[in-house]
């Protein structure tokens, strides 16, 4: 279990660099504007995103879980 959450906190925090700097070169390169942190993390795009990657996450780890249940009772 260990193992499993080390994993996701590592990508979830790989995923969360990524979007930060395309975010800043989007704004910086393309829409010539200054970039600050606080916009970038309250922006409607960056809310949803994490609110479906968390829910998506819950949804396979129950799936899995029930899946592994069912595999025992057989």
């Amino acid at each position: 279990m260990k193992e499993f959450l080390k994993q996701e906190i590592l990508w979830a925090l790989f995923i969360l660099v990524v979007q930060i700097i395309a975010g800043f070169l989007v704004t910086h390169f393309i829409l010539h504007t200054t970039w600050d942190l606080k916009s970038t993390i309250s922006g409607y795009s960056f809310i949803v995103f994490w609110g479906l990657y968390l829910i998506i996450k819950i949804c396979i780890a129950i799936f899995k879980r029930v899946k592994s249940q069912k595999g025992r009772n057989i």
